[in-house]
């Protein structure tokens, strides 16, 4: 095939995925509102070079007419958005499959929670920046800042601490994860990413074997916390998911822990979906509606066939009633509440069924199983999510100025939140993508082929 052949292909296939409009407007149906957390008669929304607009001044608008039956919120933003697929002790951010299915899912920015192949994903966001390849926006966190990185070392000294963080920055970081890391070291980290004004989350632990407790992690300045409330519940003569399972969400102790994350205005990503699922728990928000083995290669597939429930699977079922308790805890005292989905495809270590797209509909749908209101996990999924990244001038609803980024499904997802499930359209920067065009192209690509 010559080159000229290979391009003319390639812009086919390109355009087959989206519509490019310079000026889109789209009528009908309803929108979320997020400042009162409700749907209102759409009354026309208005993007132009990519941003929402107020619909003056500009002429030749392409119009997008959707019925009464839709549904349109601002894009989802995922803030544990793992790309990475691992299998015989080899770990790669796959660049392939999961950013159309995070698109399809009406999921359009993604912050990876530390990238395996940072360089990688970097040029990942420029190609789909450049309309040559098909995802979200890409978040960067650069890699972790722990021994969850392959060039970790933990001898690592003031100075290449904060020269890794002004590196990562300049490069265009949004933020930085720390897993696996000491006290003193991840002191540096906030106190440097703090300096460029960018954040920092991390996955903490009990403080058992010289980890950090969120607690203590608070203490020293971390903006968001993944997985674990932490405190001192958690003992720290072992991890934290061998003490989360004996903990009791209605200890009288907790409220001093909760207390303490809304005194300093800490961000809470329980990731609760994803221990449902390790665990296997027995419920409908478990189940596979989208038969998602389809999306894997054959060999992915048939390792999985072939895995046993393992001693993590069964400590996770044991957590998993634990953090439901405590995340209805933390809700009722006011505390802030992020969504992430934490779905890498780690073959390896079977982490139960669900891939990252289509997991915050099942995230989403397990903080409303627990009593939290729907209206409040759809303002969690797009517009705290954005406040919680600092990136609420640009993302987070659908405002003029802010970025053209909406998903549009069927039915109010307020009355039934299992309606954000039928994602239908979804339109990033202004381009309209189908949804089930975007999912037919990920079939069969996610996962080592051998």
């Amino acid at each position: 095939m010559t080159k000229s052949l290979f391009l003319i292909i390639f812009f086919i296939l390109l355009v087959s995925f989206q519509t490019y409009s310079q000026n889109l407007v789209i009528r009908g149906g309803w929108v979320f509102d997020t400042d009162s957390k409700s749907f209102q008669k759409n009354s026309g929304i208005f993007i132009g070079d990519g941003l929402f607009r107020n619909g003056e001044g500009i002429k030749d608008w392409e119009v997008l007419s959707l019925s009464d039956e839709d549904y349109v919120l601002p894009g989802l933003i995922d803030l544990h958005a793992h790309y990475r697929v691992s299998y015989a002790n080899k770990a790669f951010d796959d660049t392939v499959a999961m950013p159309k299915i995070f698109l399809a899912n009406g999921i359009t920015s993604t912050f990876p929670a530390g990238e395996i192949e940072p360089e990688k994903m970097w040029d990942l966001q420029e190609a789909i920046d450049a309309n040559k390849r098909l995802g979200p926006r890409i978040l960067h966190s650069g890699p972790y800042f722990g021994s969850a990185a392959p060039d970790w070392n933990p001898d690592f000294t003031e100075k290449q601490i904060r020269d890794r963080v002004d590196y990562w920055a300049k490069r265009g970081a949004i933020g930085f994860k720390a897993k696996g890391i000491s006290k003193e070291h991840l002191a540096i980290l906030i106190d440097q990413a703090h300096k460029h004004n960018l954040t920092v989350t991390g996955h903490l632990d009990s403080g058992f074997r010289n980890s950090v407790n969120p607690q203590d992690a608070i203490k020293i300045g971390i903006d968001r916390v993944e997985h674990f409330l932490g405190g001192d519940l958690l003992v720290t003569t072992t991890n934290a998911y061998n003490s989360l399972k004996d903990l009791d969400p209605a200890d009288p102790r907790l409220e001093e822990i909760i207390q303490l994350y809304i005194k300093n205005g800490v961000y809470f990503d329980a990731t609760l979906g994803t221990y449902g699922a390790i665990g296997m728990i027995d419920s409908p928000i478990f189940e596979d509606w989208a038969n998602e083995a389809q999306y894997l290669t054959p060999f992915s597939q048939k390792i999985i066939a072939d895995v046993k429930p393992s001693s993590f699977n069964e400590l996770c079922a044991l957590i998993y009633p634990v953090k439901q308790g405590t995340l209805l805890r933390y809700y009722e005292a006011g505390g802030l509440i992020t969504i992430g989905t934490d779905r890498p495809l780690l073959l390896d270590n079977y982490l139960g069924g669900g891939i990252g797209g289509f997991f915050i509909h099942r995230e989403m749908a397990a903080m409303v199983e627990i009593g939290i209101p729907a209206a409040e996990v759809l303002y969690y999924a797009t517009q705290q999510n954005a406040e919680a990244f600092r990136i609420d001038d640009r993302a987070g609803s659908i405002s003029p100025g802010k970025w053209g980024d909406l998903m549009i499904i069927k039915g109010n997802p307020i009355e039934d939140i299992n309606r954000t499930r039928s994602v239908h359209t979804v339109v990033k920067a202004g381009k309209v993508f189908d949804s089930k065009t975007l999912l037919e192209a990920a079939k069969g690509k996610l996962g080592p082929v051998e």
